[in-house]
């Protein structure tokens, strides 16, 4: 299972959720839960939107985890 860890790459650029929901038309809600650390079931194009603010590739912004995490 992947998870989405955003959180080192969103305090190198200095955003915070409010300012990242804004630019990338993303809910808040659903930016909050990027960066939760939990696993959701994401559509390929939220994190196309993400990686492209960040500048990164999606699998910068993935981390594998044990499913019993």
């Amino acid at each position: 299972m992947y998870i989405v860890n955003l959180y080192n790459i969103r305090w190198k650029k200095k955003y915070t959720q409010e300012e990242i929901a804004d630019k990338t038309g993303l809910s808040k809600n659903t930016v909050s839960q990027l960066f939760s650390g939990k696993y959701y079931n994401y559509e390929l194009k939220t994190l196309e939107t993400i990686a492209k603010f960040f500048n990164c590739k999606i699998n910068d912004i993935l981390i594998e985890v044990n499913e019993e995490s």
